[in-house]
């Protein structure tokens, strides 16, 4: 078996991984991601693969988000035709945001290609903690990451069964949500998986250690009722930007919390919803938290809803007119209701009792256009970025008015919208007003531009909302606890999905870790142009391998530079 590492090496989006075995006629995709907001994400995204997309068996997919999945309808559109395994949830998820991809001009697939994708979910029961068989002595085994609905880290074993099997696990991308310090009310803790040879572990934010003030959510609601109340002070609008999967689902939870903490201060604030997508994935979230399974120990636990969602109302998890009870109340924050009538338990705290549905679904833009929109209000619009969606036509409308705040819930690049307003706010008025430059929307009225001098609105960041595991919840799933021991999860560990400083720094932190379990583990950190890695041959020879390419790739790209200076 030999694995390739297309992407991302270097970098955080574009997530795609080529395994093949030459001898058993063996080639397969982990994930088949766009890449967003990279300087090579053009040349990236324009599909020049090194692999016939007709001659893959099937592809692997973690979860839902469009640095993982954003490419796959271009696979079948080129003649890809096997199946994509991934949880029920994630397909669900995936088909809104690739259709809802799909209708952009600069789109590189249509519906009908979306459509044309074989989604898969292994048949066979448990879907934790099981092999299931994909070709003959060809494995698959699935454990949640806790980073979005839907999302699991994959191990692929190879060959029969016994001492000469091998295996490697893909963390996919790792949620903060540990088991009994779950942070965000929709998402179960991610899971230990089993030891395997070799590890592929991500390392977004691998050079993070977030400060307990930042995941609490006490804290983080906090952050949060101070920004609404300055802007019901104001009489403003509150906008938040959101991505329309995990983002705005736990925003909305949030400011649902903060109402019933103090109904009476909060009566008069309407809270809206206009996002598409993320209305349609509210749906898939909700089915979601229904879903159970039953354990290796003979239980039935929630597959996906986490204990924090009873204990943080007073319930009983392990009771099933309490469990009810919480999946009504996590309804009812999207804006959505249970059809079965559910019995409030003596047990349901003072914030379930006065828990109401508040939100409002924005049906008709064009008609709140023509009024005066003032507040005070929420309004949590799609588009995370604030480049496209619902977030370009209110953009440039609300951030005209001091009276209203913008705040984004997750990560911005510098280049898009989003971040050039977060550095716009750190400028006093008087300074913004000498700026001569423009912000621009593209729309479907076409070219919307505003003045950066008109720009009154106040912008900040939510915090706290991210759905990445930090280097210390990174570690903590390199050496999980398996079977009482606790041990590396693999003896080498691939890092990607990260930039260079990231994965640095997380390599540091393992080898730290292994160190003090007195435990081998060999980390390495591709980069350069994709190789191929054989995984029969020990970790040394591997590391020696990657090795010998960086020296490769640091030559050429001197001696490319060389002959740059011979020409001038």
């Amino acid at each position: 078996m030999e694995i390739m590492f297309l992407g991302p090496l270097g970098k955080v989006t574009g997530s795609c991984c080529w395994m093949r075995d030459r001898a058993r006629g063996w080639s397969f995709l982990v994930d088949c991601g766009m890449q967003q907001g990279e300087h090579s994400a053009a040349e990236w995204n324009a599909c020049d693969w090194p692999f016939e997309p007709a001659e893959l068996d099937f592809v692997v997919l973690t979860h839902a988000h469009m640095d993982h999945s954003g490419l796959l309808p271009v696979l079948f559109r080129r003649g890809f035709q096997g199946p994509v395994y991934a949880t029920r949830e994630t397909q669900e998820v995936a088909r809104v945001l690739l259709q809802d991809a799909a209708r952009f001009p600069e789109a590189k697939f249509s519906k009908r290609d979306v459509e044309a994708i074989c989604w898969k979910e292994p048949a066979s029961a448990p879907l934790f903690g099981r092999h299931h068989p994909v070709a003959r002595d060809l494995f698959l085994r699935f454990s949640r990451s806790g980073h979005v609905i839907g999302a699991t880290s994959v191990a692929i074993y190879w060959g029969p069964k016994g001492e000469g099997q091998k295996s490697i696990v893909f963390s996919g991308d790792l949620g903060p949500n540990a088991e009994d310090a779950e942070t965000l009310p929709y998402i179960r803790h991610r899971m230990d998986v089993e030891r395997c040879d070799f590890a592929v572990l991500e390392s977004t934010y691998g050079g993070v250690v977030r400060s307990i003030e930042d995941v609490l959510p006490e804290q983080r609601r906090s952050r949060l009722r101070k920004r609404l109340d300055r802007t019901i002070e104001r009489g403003g609008v509150l906008a938040i930007p959101a991505f329309a999967l995990g983002r705005t689902q736990d925003v909305l939870f949030d400011l649902h919390w903060i109402v019933a903490e103090d109904p009476e201060r909060y009566a008069d604030v309407r809270l809206l919803l206009d996002s598409p997508a993320a209305a349609r994935i509210n749906e898939i979230v909700v089915r979601a938290m229904d879903r159970t399974a039953l354990s290796g120990k003979n239980k039935v636990r929630p597959l996906w809803m986490g204990k924090q969602m009873c204990a943080w109302f007073g319930l009983d998890g392990k009771d099933p007119e309490h469990l009810a009870c919480a999946r009504r109340l996590a309804a009812e924050a999207l804006g959505l209701s249970i059809d079965a009538p559910v019995a409030t338990p003596e047990a349901l705290n003072s914030v379930g009792r006065a828990w109401r549905s508040r939100v409002t679904p924005v049906k008709d833009r064009a008609a709140l256009f023509e009024t005066e929109f003032a507040g005070p209000a929420v309004l949590v619009m799609g588009s995370g970025t604030g480049e496209g969606g619902p977030a370009a036509s209110w953009l440039p409308r609300l951030l005209r008015d001091a009276r209203n705040s913008v705040a984004f819930a997750g990560y911005c690049s510098p280049a898009s919208i989003g971040g050039q307003l977060l550095a716009l706010g750190q400028l006093p008025p008087a300074e913004r007003r000498l700026h001569r430059g423009d912000l621009q929307w593209q729309t479907s009225a076409g070219l919307e531009r505003l003045p950066v001098a008109d720009v009154a609105a106040d912008i900040g960041m939510l915090s706290g909302y991210s759905a990445h595991a930090d280097q210390a919840g990174l570690v903590q799933w390199a050496f999980s606890q398996w079977k009482g021991v606790v041990s590396p999860v693999g003896r080498t560990v691939f890092l990607q999905h990260g930039g260079d400083e990231q994965r640095a720094a997380l390599a540091d932190a393992l080898r730290t870790r292994a160190e003090s379990l007195g435990a081998s583990m060999h980390v390495i950190c591709p980069r350069g142009e994709p190789v191929w890695l054989d995984l029969e041959r020990g970790a040394e020879a591997l590391n020696q391998e990657v090795e010998e390419e960086c020296l490769q790739a640091q030559i050429r790209e001197l001696e490319a530079r060389l002959r740059n200076i011979r020409k001038e």
